[in-house]
Protein backbone atom coordinates (compact mmCIF):
# COMPACT_ATOMS: atom_id res chain seq x y z
CA UNK A 1 0.00 0.00 0.00
CA UNK A 2 2.51 2.15 0.89
CA UNK A 3 4.84 1.70 -2.03
CA UNK A 4 1.94 2.50 -4.13
CA UNK A 5 0.86 5.25 -2.53
CA UNK A 6 4.47 6.78 -3.26
CA UNK A 7 4.56 5.53 -6.84
CA UNK A 8 1.36 7.70 -7.14
CA UNK A 9 2.85 10.86 -5.59
CA UNK A 10 6.09 10.53 -8.32
CA UNK A 11 3.51 10.48 -10.91
CA UNK A 12 2.04 13.32 -9.64
CA UNK A 13 4.89 15.02 -9.11
CA UNK A 14 6.12 14.28 -12.82
CA UNK A 15 2.89 15.23 -14.11
CA UNK A 16 3.05 18.89 -12.48
CA UNK A 17 6.57 19.48 -14.08
CA UNK A 18 5.34 18.73 -16.84
CA UNK A 19 2.76 20.82 -16.90
CA UNK A 20 4.71 23.72 -15.38
CA UNK A 21 7.12 23.49 -18.21
CA UNK A 22 4.49 23.41 -20.75
CA UNK A 23 2.73 26.68 -18.99
CA UNK A 24 5.95 28.29 -18.97
CA UNK A 25 6.85 27.82 -22.33
CA UNK A 26 3.33 29.03 -24.08
CA UNK A 27 3.77 31.87 -21.38
CA UNK A 28 7.18 32.79 -22.63
CA UNK A 29 6.22 32.16 -26.56
CA UNK A 30 2.70 34.92 -25.48
CA UNK A 31 5.25 37.62 -23.83
CA UNK A 32 7.74 37.07 -27.38
CA UNK A 33 5.09 37.72 -29.36
CA UNK A 34 3.26 40.57 -27.78
CA UNK A 35 7.27 42.11 -27.66
CA UNK A 36 7.21 41.64 -31.33
CA UNK A 37 3.90 43.60 -31.93
CA UNK A 38 4.73 46.45 -29.31
CA UNK A 39 7.90 46.12 -30.71
CA UNK A 40 7.04 47.26 -34.35
CA UNK A 41 4.48 49.85 -33.11
CA UNK A 42 7.38 51.59 -31.02
CA UNK A 43 10.20 51.22 -33.88
CA UNK A 44 7.24 52.72 -36.16
CA UNK A 45 6.50 56.10 -33.89
CA UNK A 46 10.19 56.68 -33.32
CA UNK A 47 10.79 56.90 -36.88
CA UNK A 48 7.26 58.78 -37.98
CA UNK A 49 8.41 61.18 -35.29
CA UNK A 50 11.57 61.59 -36.38
CA UNK A 51 13.30 60.63 -32.77
CA UNK A 52 15.51 58.47 -34.24
CA UNK A 53 16.71 57.39 -37.56
CA UNK A 54 15.69 54.23 -39.71
CA UNK A 55 18.49 52.78 -39.03
CA UNK A 56 18.36 53.28 -35.35
CA UNK A 57 14.93 52.71 -35.09
CA UNK A 58 15.26 49.46 -32.74
CA UNK A 59 16.67 51.00 -29.83
CA UNK A 60 13.96 52.93 -29.28
CA UNK A 61 11.54 49.79 -28.71
CA UNK A 62 13.95 47.81 -26.74
CA UNK A 63 14.45 50.97 -24.75
CA UNK A 64 11.42 50.80 -23.84
CA UNK A 65 9.75 47.19 -23.51
CA UNK A 66 13.49 45.90 -22.51
CA UNK A 67 12.90 47.80 -19.18
CA UNK A 68 9.90 45.92 -18.42
CA UNK A 69 11.80 42.66 -18.81
CA UNK A 70 15.08 43.64 -16.65
CA UNK A 71 12.69 45.41 -14.40
CA UNK A 72 10.81 41.40 -13.88
CA UNK A 73 13.81 40.23 -13.61
CA UNK A 74 15.35 42.34 -11.23
CA UNK A 75 12.24 42.02 -8.72
CA UNK A 76 12.32 38.49 -9.23
CA UNK A 77 16.02 38.48 -7.70
CA UNK A 78 15.04 40.49 -5.18
CA UNK A 79 11.66 38.72 -4.00
CA UNK A 80 14.51 35.40 -4.20
CA UNK A 81 16.66 36.85 -1.90
CA UNK A 82 14.01 38.32 0.44
CA UNK A 83 14.84 42.23 -0.20
CA UNK A 84 12.38 45.20 -1.11
CA UNK A 85 10.44 44.34 -4.28
CA UNK A 86 8.26 47.48 -4.24
CA UNK A 87 10.16 50.04 -6.33
CA UNK A 88 10.95 47.50 -8.71
CA UNK A 89 7.40 46.96 -9.37
CA UNK A 90 6.81 50.17 -9.45
CA UNK A 91 9.48 50.58 -11.93
CA UNK A 92 7.91 47.47 -14.36
CA UNK A 93 4.46 49.29 -13.83
CA UNK A 94 5.98 52.87 -15.66
CA UNK A 95 7.48 51.28 -18.52
CA UNK A 96 4.44 49.02 -18.83
CA UNK A 97 2.46 52.21 -18.70
CA UNK A 98 5.09 54.01 -21.13
CA UNK A 99 4.51 51.39 -23.49
CA UNK A 100 1.13 51.86 -23.80
CA UNK A 101 0.90 55.61 -24.08
CA UNK A 102 3.52 55.06 -26.90
CA UNK A 103 1.69 52.09 -28.96
CA UNK A 104 -1.81 53.67 -28.67
CA UNK A 105 -0.07 57.50 -29.89
CA UNK A 106 0.99 55.51 -32.85
CA UNK A 107 -2.64 54.65 -34.00
CA UNK A 108 -5.81 56.99 -35.20
CA UNK A 109 -7.66 58.64 -32.51
CA UNK A 110 -10.46 55.12 -32.50
CA UNK A 111 -11.49 53.38 -29.46
CA UNK A 112 -11.31 50.23 -31.06
CA UNK A 113 -7.46 50.97 -32.79
CA UNK A 114 -6.34 52.37 -29.06
CA UNK A 115 -7.55 49.14 -27.61
CA UNK A 116 -6.11 46.63 -30.04
CA UNK A 117 -2.55 48.84 -29.88
CA UNK A 118 -2.33 48.71 -26.17
CA UNK A 119 -3.01 44.82 -25.96
CA UNK A 120 0.34 44.38 -26.54
CA UNK A 121 2.26 46.02 -23.79
CA UNK A 122 -0.76 44.50 -21.70
CA UNK A 123 -0.11 41.19 -22.81
CA UNK A 124 3.26 41.30 -22.28
CA UNK A 125 3.60 42.58 -18.47
CA UNK A 126 0.87 39.75 -17.74
CA UNK A 127 2.46 37.25 -19.41
CA UNK A 128 6.06 38.39 -17.77
CA UNK A 129 4.67 38.43 -14.75
CA UNK A 130 3.36 35.20 -14.56
CA UNK A 131 6.47 33.88 -15.64
CA UNK A 132 8.09 35.21 -13.27
CA UNK A 133 5.43 33.86 -10.64
CA UNK A 134 5.82 30.22 -12.29
CA UNK A 135 10.13 30.50 -11.91
CA UNK A 136 9.69 31.89 -8.08
CA UNK A 137 7.30 29.15 -7.47
CA UNK A 138 9.54 26.67 -9.12
CA UNK A 139 12.71 27.77 -7.38
CA UNK A 140 11.13 28.13 -3.95
CA UNK A 141 10.01 24.54 -4.29
CA UNK A 142 13.45 23.48 -5.13
CA UNK A 143 14.88 25.19 -1.99
CA UNK A 144 12.28 23.90 0.19
CA UNK A 145 13.20 20.52 -1.13
CA UNK A 146 16.79 20.57 -0.72
CA UNK A 147 15.79 22.01 2.80
CA UNK A 148 13.81 19.13 3.44
CA UNK A 149 16.51 16.88 1.94
CA UNK A 150 19.36 18.18 4.33
CA UNK A 151 16.99 18.17 7.43
CA UNK A 152 16.33 14.43 6.72
CA UNK A 153 20.19 13.70 6.02
CA UNK A 154 20.85 15.93 9.42
CA UNK A 155 18.50 13.36 11.29
CA UNK A 156 19.83 10.30 9.63
CA UNK A 157 23.05 11.40 10.93
CA UNK A 158 21.97 11.98 14.36
CA UNK A 159 20.38 8.54 14.19
CA UNK A 160 23.30 7.11 13.12
CA UNK A 161 25.27 8.89 16.03
CA UNK A 162 23.22 7.37 18.63
CA UNK A 163 23.33 4.36 17.55
CA UNK A 164 26.93 4.37 17.31
CA UNK A 165 27.21 5.44 21.03
CA UNK A 166 24.29 3.16 22.37
CA UNK A 167 26.57 0.50 20.70
CA UNK A 168 29.71 2.25 21.93
CA UNK A 169 27.94 1.96 25.93
CA UNK A 170 26.93 -1.73 25.56
CA UNK A 171 30.38 -2.23 24.64
CA UNK A 172 31.97 -0.77 27.09
CA UNK A 173 29.55 -2.60 29.39
CA UNK A 174 30.18 -6.05 27.97
CA UNK A 175 34.12 -5.63 28.44
CA UNK A 176 34.09 -4.31 31.47
CA UNK A 177 31.66 -7.46 32.66
CA UNK A 178 34.31 -9.43 30.99
CA UNK A 179 37.41 -7.41 32.82
CA UNK A 180 35.54 -8.50 36.08
CA UNK A 181 34.93 -11.62 35.40
CA UNK A 182 38.38 -11.94 34.14
CA UNK A 183 39.82 -10.70 37.15
CA UNK A 184 38.18 -12.84 40.04
CA UNK A 185 39.00 -15.92 38.04
CA UNK A 186 42.84 -14.85 38.08
CA UNK A 187 42.35 -14.27 41.75
CA UNK A 188 41.24 -18.17 42.34
CA UNK A 189 44.70 -18.33 40.74
CA UNK A 190 43.20 -20.07 37.40
CA UNK A 191 45.68 -19.52 34.14
CA UNK A 192 44.80 -17.57 31.10
CA UNK A 193 44.15 -20.63 28.55
CA UNK A 194 41.68 -21.89 31.90
CA UNK A 195 40.24 -18.71 32.35
CA UNK A 196 39.43 -18.66 28.49
CA UNK A 197 37.77 -22.31 29.13
CA UNK A 198 34.92 -20.31 31.46
CA UNK A 199 34.02 -17.73 29.39
CA UNK A 200 32.20 -17.68 26.11
CA UNK A 201 33.51 -16.61 22.96
CA UNK A 202 36.74 -15.35 24.25
CA UNK A 203 40.38 -15.92 22.45
CA UNK A 204 43.39 -16.69 24.73
CA UNK A 205 44.63 -13.10 23.13
CA UNK A 206 41.60 -10.86 24.64
CA UNK A 207 42.32 -12.66 28.55
CA UNK A 208 45.98 -11.93 27.88
CA UNK A 209 45.02 -8.49 27.04
CA UNK A 210 42.31 -8.02 30.07
CA UNK A 211 44.92 -9.59 32.49
CA UNK A 212 47.49 -7.02 31.06
CA UNK A 213 45.25 -4.21 31.93
CA UNK A 214 44.04 -5.17 35.41
CA UNK A 215 47.77 -5.71 36.21
CA UNK A 216 48.48 -2.03 34.70
CA UNK A 217 46.00 -0.74 37.16
CA UNK A 218 47.17 -2.57 40.16
CA UNK A 219 43.82 -4.37 40.41
CA UNK A 220 45.26 -7.79 39.95
CA UNK A 221 46.97 -9.88 43.47
CA UNK A 222 50.15 -9.25 42.46
CA UNK A 223 49.84 -5.95 41.83
CA UNK A 224 48.49 -5.60 45.28
CA UNK A 225 51.32 -7.18 46.93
Amino acid sequence: MTDKRHHNDDDNLRMIASISWLSSGLVGLLALASFSLSFEALRGLAVETGVVSVKLGWIFPLIVDGAIVVFSLSALRASLRKERTAWLRGLVIFATCASIFFNIAHVEIQWLAMILAATPPVLLFLSFEALMHSIQAEMQRVIETDLQSNDSTNDLKEKKLKRAAKHAKKTNARKSDRLEKVKKLHEQGLSPAQIVEQLDNVSLRTVQRDLAAICQKGDSPEGDR
